[in-house]
């Protein structure tokens, strides 16, 4: 292509579409069809018009730009609809007012338009008002009306989705709601149950799938699954009033609702953090981003600091759009980002984001391949007796490259099959039922067991089957203190939940010397039973007395609690909020009366 001339690249981009007769070679000799060749454009363009999922859309997406439309500046309207103004501003322009603007600007519309329709405009406003209301009770005065639905996060389309179920006052639904204050600060949540008690009063039933225990606290009847995680749950250890569960031995989450037991941070030889005096602190002064005032912070070095606020108000702009950059640009000797006026390290040497996005991207990621303890097996195998027999070294233990995977799914434990009209489906493979292994591996045996027989265990399970293996049983024994005891080694690590990836990442961080380390976490709480919290703060514990510096972007009650320093942004979202309200000790918090965060420490 790149040798045709310019006349020759325009046919194959734009030519006419064009018939010929061509003989396909096939194993019987060949087959003669009539066959239409399609330029460049049209051929994408027939594809995008097929795409019914997503992986139809990837497929097609890397022949395609996409820019905002210059006729109407990305609004979708037309020249008309923009030609009509209200106070100076047409619709799209209204359309991108966040709802904390547009609920003080429409409050004035009936008074700017002719007097001949300001009766019909206030009955539009107070149409407006109730939803938007709505909406800013369930912490989302940040968004405008023009933002994709696409963009949300699940959290924020999900509050969107239980926000227009109210004001369709349906009676007689189910309504199933996984997870719904994700995320959310307490503030927030608030406006969660008054939703679910509005759908309740108009004649719904409301199922809830949740952690947090204020929401527990407000149900009717509690169904608990467990004990444990993994294998060691699956069965319904209590169901009944929140009342019962609290003095039911069986039940894990009924003390923490009733208030018997609570997340603790229990201090090491080292004290709970840092002498915050003696070992300084960092420092990052900023100038306005985004709707984030100006700021000057100061976060103490070897502790654990908490980053608190109800949603939209800085929290992500001020730790993962200003202090990592800035701290990682000064240590590389990189201009700082234009915002960020200053930033003093105060001895911190690296940067660790450990963020909830997902662990690789495809199926080929596994725990057992990214915490290292593949590598060790396949040694340890390419060490039997069999293996040594047949001439295999570690690499042939390999289920993406070696010579023992499967040659059906070539090692990936699934086939995806082409479901024409379709999308996409993916399915165990038939040859070696997801092992990922062909029938040799099988064959192939250390105590007894085969490597597709350790990687179907679990972490807990094959800390007795690697026995013999040091640094495979510390990885394991690892794994197991984070809380991960439950995971299978051969578990695609894409489809790990966000607080499990989390864990994973530090997985090669526990053990280590963590002097000059700051660890940041990005809301690392996110759908943990409170059993889990604690583990959680016990590994940011074992950091902290390692020498680390640990700085955590928080909604969760419990952990702010064990904090050793709070700043607290707000007091709102958006334009309400991008302040820092206060800063100090959680009960320094607790104490100051202009903090939203600091009413419900109390």
């Amino acid at each position: 292509f790149r040798d045709l001339s310019d006349a020759e690249k325009a046919i194959v981009y734009e030519g006419p579409a064009e018939k010929r007769h061509i003989v396909v070679a096939t194993k019987t000799g060949g087959a003669e069809l009539d066959f239409t060749y399609f330029n460049a454009v049209a051929t994408v363009e027939n594809a995008l018009s097929k795409a019914k999922d997503e992986k139809a859309l990837a497929r097609v997406e890397k022949y395609l730009i996409t820019r905002t439309c210059p006729a109407c500046d990305g609004t979708r309207l037309g020249e008309r609809v923009r030609s009509t103004l209200i106070e100076g501003i047409d619709l799209g322009q209204a359309s991108r007012l966040t709802l904390t603007e547009l609920r003080e600007w429409v409050q004035r519309v009936p008074g700017l338009v002719p007097e001949e329709v300001a009766p019909m405009a206030r009955v539009i406003v107070d149409e407006m008002t109730e939803p938007m209301q709505r909406l800013v009770e369930l912490g989302l005065s940040y968004l405008s009306l023009d933002r994709a639905s696409s963009t949300l996060s699940n959290g924020e389309r999900q509050r969107v989705q239980l926000a227009r179920a109210v004001r369709n006052q349906t009676t007689g639904v189910l309504y199933v709601l996984d997870e719904p204050t994700i995320g959310l600060h307490p503030a927030n949540v608030d406006g969660v149950l008054a939703i679910i008690r509005q759908l309740i009063a108009d004649g719904n039933s409301v199922v809830v799938v949740d952690h947090d225990t204020r929401v527990l606290g407000a149900a009717d009847h509690l169904i608990e699954i467990g004990p444990g995680a993994g294998a060691d749950g699956g069965r319904v250890i209590f169901q009944g009033s929140i009342d019962e569960a609290s003095h039911v031995p069986a039940s894990r989450i009924g003390p923490y609702v009733a208030g018997s037991r609570r997340v603790e941070r229990v201090a090491g030889e080292s004290g709970r953090g840092a002498d915050v005096d003696r070992r300084g602190a960092l420092h990052l002064e900023t100038s306005q981003i985004h709707t984030v005032q100006p700021l000057s912070v100061d976060i103490p070095v070897g502790s654990l600091t908490a980053v608190t606020g109800v949603s939209g108000s800085g929290k992500t702009t001020l730790v993962l759009e200003s202090l990592v950059p800035a701290l990682r640009a000064r240590l590389a000797g990189d201009p700082l980002p234009t915002h960020v006026r200053d930033v003093d390290a105060a001895g911190i040497t690296r940067v660790n984001l450990i963020d909830a996005t997902p662990i690789g991207v495809n199926v080929r990621s596994t725990v057992a391949t990214y915490s290292g303890v593949l590598d060790e097996l396949r040694r340890a195998f390419a060490r039997t007796e069999e293996a040594q027999a047949a001439g295999l070294k570690p690499g042939a233990f390999s289920y993406n490259t070696g010579s023992l995977r499967c040659p059906t799914c070539d090692g990936t434990g699934q086939i995806t099959l082409d479901v024409q009209f379709l999308p996409d489906v993916d399915i165990e493979c038939t040859e070696c039922r997801g092992s990922r292994y062909g029938a040799q591996a099988a064959s192939i045996r250390r105590d007894g067991l085969s490597l597709p027989d350790i990687l179907a265990m679990s972490v807990d399970e094959a800390r007795v089957a690697v026995r013999g293996l040091k640094k495979a049983g510390t990885l394991l024994e690892t794994l197991s203190g984070l809380g991960l005891g439950y995971l299978t080694l051969g578990e695609a690590t894409p489809a790990l939940s966000g607080g499990e990836a989390q864990r994973l990442k530090l997985a090669s961080e526990m053990g280590r010397r963590q002097d000059g380390a700051l660890f940041v976490f990005d809301e690392p709480t996110i759908g943990l039973h409170p059993d889990d919290v604690q583990v959680l703060l016990d590994v940011l514990q074992r950091l902290i007395e390692r020498g680390a510096t640990v700085l955590v972007i928080e909604h969760d009650l419990d952990l702010i609690r064990c904090a050793d320093w709070v700043i607290d942004m707000g007091p709102g979202g958006g334009i309400e909020g991008g302040r820092i309200v206060a800063q100090g000790t959680p009960s320094d918090i607790a104490a100051n009366e202009a903090s939203v965060t600091g009413r419900y420490l109390r």
